[in-house]
C-alpha cells in the first residue's frame, strides 16, 4: 500500500484575499473526511485573528497544523541567519525565531501537538534539523534529503526527512499548454505512484490557486518590501481558480476510493516510523560485516546510522552490553582518516573509549596509544576489539558513506539561490549538511540503498 499526503504550505501573510483560498481548501478535505497538513507560517497565523478571519481558523482546526516558520521569507531567511561557523550560535538563533513561531501556531489554534517543520523555499539548513529535533517535531517535510525512488522516510539530524513529490497547481491549473486534468489522467498519475512508492505527498501552496506567482516573488525577492508599499500578485481568472478546486475534489475521492492507498498525516509518520531502538552487543558481528560489505547505514535488524554505532562501540569498551539509540550528531568539519595500515591494541581503544564525550558532534580525530585514527577507522577497530581481537589492523577506508544514494544532498549548493539576497553566501549549510551523513537511516527492514 502507498500512504498519501496532502500537505498545503499556508503562507502568505501579505494579502488578506488569500486566506480565502485557504478556507476553501481546508473545507474541500473535510467534507471528504480527509485531514491535510497545514505547513503555517507564524506571521500568517498572527495575521488571521487581526484580519478577522476565525472562520479560516476553525476550517483549520479539523486539519493537522505545522510550521512554516516564523516568517518564511522575511530576510535574514533561516539558511541566512544560521549559515555561521558557530553552530551553537545559529542553533540559538532558529530556536529563539521558531519558538516563537510554535508559540503563536498553539496560541492561534489551540492545538499543542506540531508534527512537522516544513522549509521555506530550499532554506534547508541542517541547523534547521537539529533545532526542530530539539523542540520535539518529528518530520521535516519538503527537504533535499529523500529516497528518491520510493519515497521512504530518511531520518538525518534526528528527524524524518520526507520529499515533497507533486505540486498540483503545477499540474491543475489549465494555462495555455496545459488542458484541463481529465479523469483518465487521475488515473493514470495514480496508477504510476501505487505500489511504487511507499510515501507520496501531494502539496499545494493555497494562495496559488488564486495568482499566477507568489506573494513574496513580489514582495521579497532580495529584500524586505515594508509592509505599506506590499503588493499582491496578478489574479488568475476565477475560471482557473474554479478547475483547480474540481481537480483537487476528484483527485481527493479517486485516492478514498482506491484501496491501493492510505491517507495518513505526518503524526502517522512520525509514530509508525519512530520508536526506540537498541543496539546489543550480539548484533555486532553482523553489523560489522554488513560494513565491510558497505560502509552505509544499516537496516537489519533494526535501522542504525553510523553514529549509533559510534556511539554503541564507546558504551561496549567501557563494558555496557547494549546501547539505547538517542540523539545522533555529525560532523562540523571533514574528518581525518588513516592513509595508511596501522594497528591499535584493545587496551589503547578502552582507554580512547574513555576519553571520548558521550554526546555533541563527533571527533575529527581521535588519539589512540600512539597512533591517531579518523572516527571512521576507530568505529572499524571498536568492531574488531568487540568481536573477539585482541587488536586491531585499521588500513585505509572510506570516511564518507556513498553520497550518490542522495544526489540532492551531494550537489548541495544553496549560495544565492531561491529568494535570498546577493550576501548570503552558503558558507557552511551545504557543507555541513554532506558533514552530517552519519546521521542518516532508512527504515527498517528496507533495502540498505536506494540506486
Amino acid at each position: 500500500m502507498t500512504d498519501v499526503i496532502f500537505s498545503f504550505d499556508t503562507e502568505d501573510y501579505v494579502d488578506r484575499a488569500g486566506a480565502d483560498a485557504i478556507l476553501r481548501a481546508a473545507e474541500l478535505l473535510r467534507a471528504e473526511n480527509v485531514r491535510g497538513c497545514f505547513n503555517i507560517v507564524g506571521r500568517l497565523a498572527e495575521a488571521l485573528p487581526a484580519w478577522g478571519r476565525q472562520d479560516v481558523i476553525d476550517a483549520l482546526g479539523y486539519h493537522e497544523i505545522e510550521s512554516h516558520t516564523l516568517a518564511h521569507s522575511f530576510h535574514p531567511t533561516v539558511n541566512e541567519y544560521t549559515d555561521l561557523e558557530d553552530f551553537a550560535q545559529a542553533k540559538a538563533l532558529f530556536l529563539e525565531k521558531e519558538t516563537q513561531c510554535l508559540d503563536i501556531l498553539r496560541r492561534t489554534f489551540g492545538k499543542d501537538g506540531v508534527y512537522a517543520f516544513c522549509p521555506p523555499g530550499n532554506s534547508v539548513s541542517y541547523v534547521g534539523h537539529y533545532g526542530y529535533a530539539e523542540l520535539g517535531v518529528p518530520v521535516y517535510d519538503g527537504d533535499l534529503l529523500i529516497d528518491a525512488v520510493r519515497g521512504r522516510p530518511v531520518s538525518f539530524c534526528n528527524m524524518l526527512s520526507l520529499n515533497y513529490d507533486y505540486c498540483m497547481e503545477e499540474y491543475f491549473i489549465p494555462g495555455e499548454n496545459r488542458p484541463p486534468v481529465t479523469d483518465q489522467a487521475l488515473q493514470e498519475l495514480l496508477d504510476d505512484i501505487a505500489g511504487k512508492k511507499d510515501l507520496f505527498v501531494f502539496y499545494h501552496h493555497p494562495h496559488m490557486s488564486m495568482y499566477t506567482t507568489h506573494w513574496d516573488e513580489v514582495n521579497f525577492r532580495g529584500k524586505n518590501t515594508p509592509p505599506d508599499r506590499w503588493e499582491s500578485p496578478q489574479r488568475l481568472p476565477e475560471e482557473a481558480t474554479e478547475q483547480f478546486f474540481s481537480t483537487l475534489a476528484r483527485l481527493v475521492r479517486m485516492i478514498k476510493a482506491d484501496p491501493r492507498f492510505r491517507v495518513v498525516t505526518y503524526e502517522t509518520i512520525g509514530r509508525e516510523y519512530g520508536g526506540p531502538r537498541r543496539v546489543t552487543r550480539d548484533m555486532l558481528p553482523g553489523i560489522k560485516a554488513q560494513l565491510e560489505q558497505k560502509f552505509f547505514p544499516v537496516t537489519l535488524p533494526q535501522s542504525f546510522c553510523l553514529s549509533d554505532f559510534f556511539a554503541a562501540c564507546r558504551a561496549f569498551l567501557l563494558g555496557g552490553t547494549s546501547h539505547d539509540c538517542g540523539t545522533v550528531y555529525g560532523f562540523l568539519e571533514e574528518p581525518f582518516a588513516v592513509s595508511a595500515p596501522v594497528t591499535v591494541t584493545a587496551e589503547a581503544m578502552r582507554q580512547s573509549a574513555a576519553a571520548l564525550p558521550e554526546d555533541g558532534f563527533l571527533p575529527l580525530s581521535i588519539p589512540v596509544g600512539e597512533q591517531k585514527l579518523g572516527p571512521a577507522d576507530w568505529l572499524r577497530a571498536a568492531l574488531e576489539i568487540l568481536c573477539g581481537a585482541d587488536c586491531a589492523a585499521v588500513c585505509p577506508g572510506p570516511w564518507q558513506i556513498d553520497l550518490d544514494q542522495f544526489p540532492a544532498l551531494k550537489d548541495m549548493h544553496l549560495e544565492k539561490s531561491w529568494i535570498n539576497t546577493e550576501w548570503e553566501e552558503d558558507r557552511h549549510v551545504s557543507r555541513r549538511a554532506r558533514l552530517q551523513s552519519w546521521t542518516i537511516r532508512l527504515p527498517q527492514g528496507s533495502f540498505r540503498t536506494i540506486f
